[in-house]
């Protein structure tokens, strides 16, 4: 089986595929979303942080034409600390399947995942926590829910989320001068943590408008939904409108700043 090498900015994973397929299994979201669950989800075992131990780890895997991953492996001897968080780690991220024509198909990839100590402190400073205080109340089963007890909510309140966009989103340039404006729907999934993951361009119009949106949404933080009393993963939309009535020094992008 042969497979290609996609080389990810900041090393954090590769990702590799069966060549023999036109449109290769990706991740929903792209490599960006890989990082970001990276970034947001791992934990490092603790006996090797205090260790300092640094490991790429790779993992093989199945993604099944209805895009579940199943069959998990690894191939070289990793702590089996590091093979369990790499195992864990690849439960957040959904795939688009592979596909030869119009027919999806059944492919093999893999990750490789980099574990450092260095990183790792970065991540949790800017998450704003190591293992999150509710963490035993986290439905471990990874089942996504789109309906529940209760929804996620921005952690402000809805109108503080709608202030926070519209005060930091930053119109395109190039879309103001073309006289462009509409809106952009974005569905992601709010991890019990409260950080999204698998960012999904569900509509768009403009490119440029399309990458501020998943710029400004990212980062937020969220209160996660609730079902019988556990923190769930959840499936939502929002959307993000760009209109050129609302623009103003302190969100519009130029290509001379």
């Amino acid at each position: 089986m042969k497979y290609i090498l996609i080389i990810i900015q900041l090393c954090l994973f590769k990702l590799f595929a069966q060549t023999d397929i036109e449109i290769q299994a990706k991740p929903i979201g792209g490599n960006n979303n890989v990082e970001h669950i990276f970034q947001t989800q791992v934990i490092y075992p603790n006996s090797l942080l205090e260790k300092n131990s640094n490991q790429d780890v790779a993992i093989y895997f199945n993604v099944l034409k209805d895009g579940k991953v199943t069959n998990p492996e690894f191939k070289n001897d990793y702590p089996i600390e590091f093979k369990n968080e790499a195992i864990r780690l690849l439960k957040y991220i959904l795939f688009e399947p592979a596909s030869i024509g119009n027919i999806k198909v059944d492919s093999k990839s893999f990750l490789v995942f980099t574990f450092n100590t260095s990183t790792y402190k970065k991540y949790c400073k800017k998450r704003g926590f190591q293992i999150h205080k509710d963490a035993p109340l986290f439905d471990s089963s990874f089942v996504i829910y789109e309906r529940a007890d209760s929804s996620p909510e921005y952690y402000k309140g809805q109108d503080a989320l709608n202030s926070y966009i519209l005060s930091n989103l930053e119109y395109p340039d190039l879309a103001i001068r073309q006289n462009i404006q509409g809106t952009v729907i974005l569905s992601f999934i709010v991890e019990p943590n409260g950080l999204l993951s698998n960012i999904k361009v569900e509509k768009e119009f403009n490119h440029l408008c399309t990458n501020e949106a998943i710029k400004v949404l990212i980062d937020t933080k969220w209160i996660a939904g609730k079902k019988d009393g556990k923190f769930i993963r959840y499936k939502t939309k929002y959307p993000i409108i760009f209109n050129l009535n609302n623009i103003n020094k302190d969100n519009a992008t130029s290509e001379q700043r």
